[in-house]
């Protein structure tokens, strides 16, 4: 007979030995992919499908079930029961699937979302670690869905928006509240290194953009970041330089994803480049070729891509999908109808990056930021943009 858990015994760490540990939040996150592969020829995925086949691939069995813990909800509702550990889990995997694009929304009944990034997922079958989730998430969508959950959470509680969460220490002490709880409950005092790792990432690029810098250090060299400062930056640039930019930042990104592959970058703006800013092959051991067509947009604020400028640029490069990749960038953003004609496209491999995935990669892979022992940690590097200007 197993005992159920005491949710107050579960809070401090305390996990009965005659309850099946938890798989970890990594097998259960590609449990999940797994499961959308599976289950990815119905239109839509229902409840009772996804879960039987989830926790066939998860080896989830009723023990699992009975981990709980006291959660805000149960606090503010003095529910003594506690909230299962089990439930949120699902919950998070189901918004790391959304954030990959393997769905369309995080609610049931799942739609599978058949995109071109449907196909990165077919040959990924093993346990997601902080190692090798850039794998299947390069460009780090899964930490900004989880921060933006985070604070709707936060907002929908009935938080006073005088007590926002708006300094460094208060975002550190009760962001992801819930998730910590979940995470000592579920696997022990350590926690989970997946889930450690999701928090603590989300944690340090929400710093990046808060703007609570009173006691920042500025060394004389650089100055602190802001959003608003790096889009000030990239748009001091000349169009050529910005295409240069552009094709370094995609070339440090392919060499961090696949460092064993060979890459060989051209910056092709100078001359008559019929629509092609920059080319970038990338040669694997294994003989296979990819090759990357860039094309660089430095616009000002609300000139939009458009979808003719996507056709325009579809036509310069192969519609061979699976080694000929397209990617659109620009300080802006692309309307409607260029970001539903991407979606619908099916015959070339392209990518859309507008002003707020710049940043985002440029913070991740520290293209014209550094990082010092100062706060805030990331700073504009001034002498990147100064040698990037002399080009």
């Amino acid at each position: 007979m197993i005992n159920s858990v005491p949710a107050n015994n579960i809070n401090n760490g305390l996990i009965m030995n005659n309850i099946s540990k938890l798989p970890t939040f990594g097998d259960l996150l590609n449990a999940g992919i797994q499961t959308i592969k599976n289950l990815s020829n119905r239109n839509s995925i229902g409840q009772t499908v996804f879960f039987r086949e989830f926790e066939n691939l998860a080896k989830i069995v009723p023990e699992h079930k009975q981990y709980t813990y006291i959660s805000t909800y149960d606090i503010r509702n003095e529910c003594e029961a506690g909230t299962p550990c089990y439930s949120d889990l699902v919950d998070l995997v189901l918004l790391c699937l959304s954030a990959l694009g393997l769905v369309k929304e995080n609610c049931f009944s799942l739609t599978p979302n058949l995109t071109q990034n449907f196909a990165n997922f077919i040959t990924f079958d093993e346990k997601v670690s902080p190692k090798n989730i850039i794998r299947i998430d390069p460009f780090g969508k899964i930490y900004f869905w989880m921060t933006a959950d985070n604070f709707s959470t936060y907002i929908n509680d009935g938080i006073p928006k005088t007590d926002f969460i708006a300094d460094l220490q208060r975002l550190d002490k009760k962001a992801f509240a819930d998730l910590k709880k979940v995470n000592l409950a579920a696997y022990g005092k350590r926690g989970d290194p997946l889930i450690n790792h999701l928090i603590e990432e989300c944690l340090r690029r929400t710093s990046i953009f808060m703007n609570n810098y009173a006691d920042a250090a500025v060394a004389s060299d650089f100055v602190k970041v802001t959003p608003n400062m790096i889009m000030a930056q990239l748009e001091s640039l000349s169009p050529l330089q910005f295409e240069w930019f552009c094709l370094k930042l995609v070339e440090r990104s392919l060499e961090i994803e696949s460092p064993e592959s060979n890459l060989t970058a051209r910056h092709t703006g100078r001359s008559n480049d019929n629509g092609i800013d920059g080319l970038i092959s990338q040669d694997y051991p294994n003989g296979e070729v990819h090759t990357y067509y860039l094309q660089a947009k430095l616009y000002s604020s609300g000139n939009n891509i458009s979808n003719g400028d996507l056709r325009n640029f579809i036509g310069a490069y192969p519609p061979q999908k699976s080694t000929h990749h397209g990617i659109f960038i620009t300080t802006t953003n692309f309307t409607k109808p260029a970001r539903d004609y991407a979606d619908n496209n099916h015959s070339h491999s392209l990518l859309l990056i507008d002003h707020i995935s710049l940043i985002e990669l440029m913070v991740q892979h520290k293209i014209g930021l550094k990082e010092v022992n100062a706060k805030p940690k990331i700073l504009l590097d001034s002498e990147f943009f100064d040698k990037l200007k002399n080009y």
